[in-house]
């Protein structure tokens, strides 16, 4: 048991380095031998857990997001309704990336246009994520909650592609400075837009003329109230 769990600190310490070293100096430019050397360990020892640099690089956002999609597995069954729902998915996102700036400028700027990592299990774990955000989409017109019109997808890359956006600027131009203080305007605006609004209840007045040449006017209901 000991002994697993010392391979395990080991493997975290590399991961957690090339996270480091991947995120400074990008992808490209560092080596194995400097990842290794960082994390105090041999190349071979590297090699023991991972057959590539590139195979390194793809296990990265698997460790990042496992306990964090976990997380919203668990808390999205409590919630009540489309709306806080999405609202929580967002909060999970801008959190993670908040927490881990150099998660960030990884994924971000480099695992976003490498074709290979859309092949890997890691990428599945990473999209999970974005479906549980379809998911609760798609809930929210199904039951009346948003407009029957909209489309889902399109909707989801609204979301995450402002939240992308908000991410590699603040990494190429240190603003904003707090993710997560854009959650709610974000999902505000979104929901302006996609939110069936209540339709607000007519009133009509009735007039009523007398004999004596007298109004009376009286409060009346429209077939909207009836």
């Amino acid at each position: 048991m000991a002994k697993k769990t010392s391979k395990t600190a080991r493997k975290n310490k590399i991961i957690e380095t090339a996270l480091k070293i991947f995120a400074e100096k990008g992808f490209a430019d560092a080596t194995i031998s400097e990842i290794s050397k960082a994390a105090g360990v041999s190349d071979a020892t590297v090699y023991e857990y991972f057959k590539t640099k590139e195979d390194l690089l793809f296990t990265i956002p698997e460790e990042i997001t496992e306990e964090p999609a976990k997380d919203m597995e668990k808390i999205l069954p409590f919630l009540r309704g489309a709306e806080c729902k999405l609202r929580a998915i967002v909060q999970g996102y801008m959190t993670l990336y908040e927490m881990n700036p150099n998660y960030t400028a990884l994924v971000m700027l480099q695992l976003k246009t490498n074709r290979n990592f859309l092949k890997t299990k890691s990428y599945e774990k990473v999209r999970s994520i974005a479906q549980m955000l379809l998911r609760c989409i798609q809930e929210g017109i199904d039951n009346g909650t948003f407009h029957k019109d909209i489309d889902p997808y399109l909707v989801r890359s609204m979301i995450l592609g402002t939240i992308e956006h908000l991410c590699i600027r603040r990494h190429l131009l240190g603003a904003p400075t707090n993710l997560v203080e854009h959650v709610d305007p974000l999902v505000d605006m979104i929901l302006g837009g996609i939110r069936v609004q209540a339709q607000p209840k007519s009133i009509s007045v009735h007039l009523h003329i007398a004999d004596d040449g007298q109004t009376k006017v009286e409060p009346g209901n429209t077939a909207e109230d009836t």
